[in-house]
């Protein structure tokens, strides 16, 4: 029966019957293979950060006959099977991935045949043996009073590259190792977390990294305080000074002047943290409850709570070299801070405390200025005599980019602006020939006026106060003016200018009006002197226990 259906195919097909065919009706369909194999392991034997390599090894199924081998995947969820490593012959149960191959988060194994793959596949978490990246940098100070109970914004600085990373969990824990109560996540790119009030507190937070729905093994942990307020104590009402120090002699402070003790406090940041300032500070500020000062020499920027204790040091790099950071000012919750030999201005977030961007401006940047939505900077030029700037970039706040340059005389250092948005300048000149010259520029036309000369300045209540210092000129000139109408409202805005041989620094307490002036002679503390609104001298040679007394702010 067998040999006439043979001889009956052969026929129909020699002679081409229509409709007819040559398919032998007996051969069994093959199918696409549904088993999968089990037992995955997979152990990376490849130490760097974000690569895997090793031996991918399995079960195979007890029955192969429907499977011709084994194709192998990498991929970021169980099913997407675009990134194949390779394949092995049915009968093998291991797999070499090479080292170096860029990690993700499965690894698949899938049967297949001639006619297709199986539609299950075997899969395994990748375990990256180097460990998982973690954040580093992390921070948090508690803003609930209450014991027992925390608040606030932790912060944390992101691996780089993130790579595979999905997302952070954030934990609580009563010790530094295990998780403990799980707070919440933020997705990949994320830096920030909110604690709510209420949070109870225990004294470690974890931040650990995601990959899909796995949390790594690696934790990244801080030991945190509860802060408590039993019974708080009045906030200091004064006046910070930051002396700046000897060059290159490590001894730049920061004092306090007591208006209800009239004593001076110094070494408060030493007192407070065990260690000292740095070298050569430049300008303190007052931002919120916090208190921001630059270190140049030192490449520092510290912040710190009012009794002087450290928040958070930044010292920040281009590449591998330090670019001293130099003048500072605040608004609308960031703090601008020049870097004198980065050439640029970094935009740092007050409630993470993380530089956010840097905008690069002209050469050796120092003071800066905020008015009509804009960033004002000096660019001095200063360290490429004789070939000073003589510049004013200008940064638009919203864009963070620098929409126009503004000439002004050579090596401007000092900038203010007044109410309706003008903004003064002091050029240092070259110290010869180009004197020491206050300049206002226009807020509408960008104009540039010469006003007067001038070496120091402050702007309390549109009254702008210089003090003109030019080294070689037989007299020291402080003159007033309405910066509205103006007006020269006083020659000498204080009374005895004998008592001043070096004045280095000023500020006006715009509540009472009165006037703070520095005097820094060389090789001794600076002295401090106050006069009332009217000019007259209240108390003077006060020592601020320390050097080159730079810069002040008033705590009220």
């Amino acid at each position: 029966m067998k040999m006439k259906k043979l001889v009956y195919a052969f026929l129909v097909c020699a002679f081409a019957l229509p409709f007819t065919s040559c398919k032998d009706d007996d051969k069994d369909e093959v199918f696409a293979p549904a088993e999968k194999v089990e037992n995955l392991t997979f152990n990376d034997t490849d130490m760097d950060p974000l690569k895997i390599g090793g031996t991918l090894s399995w079960t195979n199924p007890t029955n192969e006959d429907n499977i011709s081998g084994y194709n192998i995947y990498l991929s970021e969820n169980v099913t997407d099977r675009s990134a194949k490593l390779g394949a092995v012959s049915k009968g093998k149960n291991s797999f070499d991935i090479p080292a170096g191959t860029a990690m993700n988060t499965y690894l698949l194994v899938v049967a297949y045949n001639a006619t297709g793959e199986s539609a299950n596949a075997a899969s395994i978490t990748v375990k990256d043996n180097s460990g998982d990246p973690i954040v580093t940098e992390m921070f948090f100070a508690d803003e609930d009073k209450a014991k027992g109970f925390i608040s606030g914004t932790l912060t944390w600085t992101n691996p780089s590259p993130e790579g595979y990373i999905t997302g952070y969990v954030i934990y609580s824990s009563d010790n530094s190792t295990e998780k403990g109560t799980k707070l919440g996540e933020v997705e990949a790119g994320k830096s920030t977390f909110e604690i709510p009030e209420g949070t109870v507190y225990q004294p470690y937070l974890f931040v650990i990294t995601k990959k899909g729905e796995v949390e790594s093994e690696n934790i990244a942990s801080l030991a945190i305080e509860d802060y408590i307020v039993e019974n708080p104590v009045p906030l200091p009402y004064g006046m910070y000074l930051l002396n700046g120090g000897n060059w290159n002699e490590n001894n730049a402070s920061i004092s306090f002047y007591d208006f209800n003790t009239g004593e001076m406090t110094g070494h408060i940041y030493q007192t407070a943290n065990g260690s000292g300032l740095g070298d050569s500070a430049e300008q303190i500020l007052m931002y919120g409850s916090k208190i921001y000062a630059t270190v140049t020499t030192s490449n520092r920027i510290v912040v710190l709570d009012r009794e002087g204790k450290l928040i958070k040091s930044i010292e920040p790099k281009e590449g591998e070299e330090p670019v001293n950071p130099r003048g500072i000012v605040a608004d609308n919750g960031k703090v601008y801070i020049s870097y004198f030999y980065g050439h640029a201005v970094a935009v740092l977030d007050t409630a993470t405390l993380q530089i956010e961007k840097q905008v690069k401006v002209g050469r050796y940047p120092e003071k800066l200025t905020v008015a009509n939505g804009k960033i004002y900077v000096a660019n001095s030029g200063g360290n490429d005599y004789p070939n000073y700037g003589k510049t004013v970039s200008v940064i638009d706040a919203g864009t963070l980019e620098v929409e126009k340059e503004i000439e002004v005389l050579i090596n401007p250092v000092s900038i203010l602006s007044d109410s309706q948005g003008d903004i003064y300048v002091i050029s240092m000149g070259d110290y010869g020939d180009v004197k020491n010259t206050l300049q206002r520029i226009d807020a509408k036309t960008n104009d540039v006026t010469i006003i007067d000369n001038a070496s120091k300045m402050t702007l309390v209540n549109d009254e702008l106060y210089t003090i003109y210092a030019q080294w070689g000129e037989p007299e020291i000139k402080y003159r007033k003016y309405n910066v509205l109408t103006e007006e020269v409202l006083s020659e000498s805005f204080i009374e005895d200018t004998s008592v001043l041989s070096s004045p280095n620094a000023i500020a006006v307490d715009e509540q009472s009006g009165k006037i703070f002036i520095t005097n820094s002679d060389w090789g001794s503390t600076s002295s401090l002197y106050i006069f009332a609104a009217d000019g007259k001298l209240e108390k003077g040679d006060i020592d601020t226990k320390g050097y080159e007394a730079k810069s002040m702010i008033f705590a009220y």
